[in-house]
């Protein structure tokens, strides 16, 4: 599982908020959906087997433009023996 961080333009209001989680929501793979109203960040959680473009296209549909603001993080897994180290990696 990843998450991304979108900038979400045009939301104004509490159903501002619930359209677009509705509308994030109903994206294969997504998992949970966190929307600041204030900031206009939506993070969203999940695995993303089509990219992020599923998610770009649904909020333009509804009338709210956005951008991914930071690319997909995944939860931290170490994995031992991979770097030269020979410790975790930190290059995942």
């Amino acid at each position: 599982m990843g998450s991304i961080e979108l900038s979400v333009t045009g939301m104004t209001c509490g159903n501002c908020v619930k359209h677009v989680d509705h509308a994030i929501r109903a994206i294969t793979g997504v998992e949970d959906v966190q929307v600041d109203l204030a900031s206009g960040n939506v993070v969203v959680q999940g695995a993303f087997p089509k990219g992020f473009d599923p998610i770009i296209a649904a909020l333009a549909e509804e009338g709210y433009p956005a951008t991914v603001t930071s690319g997909i993080q995944k939860e931290s897994v170490a994995k031992t023996g991979s770097c030269k180290s020979g410790g975790s990696c930190c290059c995942n």
